[in-house]
């Protein structure tokens, strides 16, 4: 039988032949790297992204910041020089009053050895403003600003001490009116602005020594107040220039005096 004749074959080269099984190459199950530098370059473009936005927004904000508070202490600068210009004023209100006197003594053709009975007492109150706070010039604490600090605790100073002077004078100089109206047999001619007064011998030295007194205090004043006016509106400039130097655009280039 043919099959039969097939087995018999096949049975004899069953012992002369070995049978090798070659495998076959298989689709890698693993990790997919196109994949994960795809997905890790994403986040990294997103989180690059995500920084950028929060840094930017956190300039923006941060500048912000800064400038409301250039803006403060300008504001603060402003109010400081604000308080300046006034003690400014208060000299230059003393002096105007000194010199209005001399000059209606002057226009009435008048003269008179005795300076207070040239300048009166003040017609109204002269008021100090306030002192400059720590905040208002802290600006000047610097190398090269320090100088203008000191300068303006001097034009306040200057300020006070003449203010207290002339308050003095004017108090002393309506005690010295008060005092002569009530002495017997006294008159009083008045010639422009300038009155001369009858003094009784009995009362004469005592009112010498007042007249004395008024004309010291007086001459105090005088003395310095050219000076004083000067050094405060010089001061005073030096403050502008070096606030709106620190501050610009938020102070102003003022011109002062």
């Amino acid at each position: 039988m043919i099959f039969d004749g097939i087995l018999a074959w096949l049975s004899e080269i069953d012992g002369k032949l070995s049978v090798f099984v070659i495998p076959l190459n298989q689709p890698q199950t693993g990790l997919d790297w196109s994949t994960i530098v795809s997905g890790v370059v994403g986040g990294l473009a997103t989180l690059i992204a995500a920084f950028c936005v929060f840094w930017l927004g956190n300039r923006n904000e941060r500048k912000a910041r800064e400038d409301e508070e250039l803006k403060a202490a300008a504001a603060n600068a402003l109010s400081g020089y604000f308080k300046l210009a006034k003690w400014c004023n208060l000299i230059a209100n003393i002096n105007l009053h000194i010199d209005k006197s001399f000059q209606a003594a002057r226009e009435h053709g008048l003269s008179s050895s005795e300076a207070f009975a040239v300048v009166g007492p003040s017609a109204g109150v002269f008021t100090e403003p306030r002192l400059l706070s720590a905040s208002e010039f802290s600006f000047l604490l610097t190398k090269e600003n320090f100088k203008i600090a000191e300068d303006v605790g001097l034009v306040e100073e200057r300020a006070i001490n003449l203010h207290h002077l002339f308050q003095k004078y004017s108090e002393l100089h309506i005690e010295l009116q008060m005092w002569l109206d009530a002495i017997p047999e006294f008159s009083r001619k008045l010639d422009g602005p300038i009155a001369s007064d009858q003094i009784p011998n009995a009362y004469k030295d005592r009112f010498d020594y007042r007249a004395a007194q008024l004309n010291q205090i007086l001459g105090g004043i005088i003395d310095t107040l050219e000076e004083d006016m000067a050094f405060s509106i010089k001061t005073t400039q030096k403050f502008i220039l070096a606030a709106h130097e620190r501050y610009k655009p938020h102070f102003p280039k003022l011109d002062f005096g």
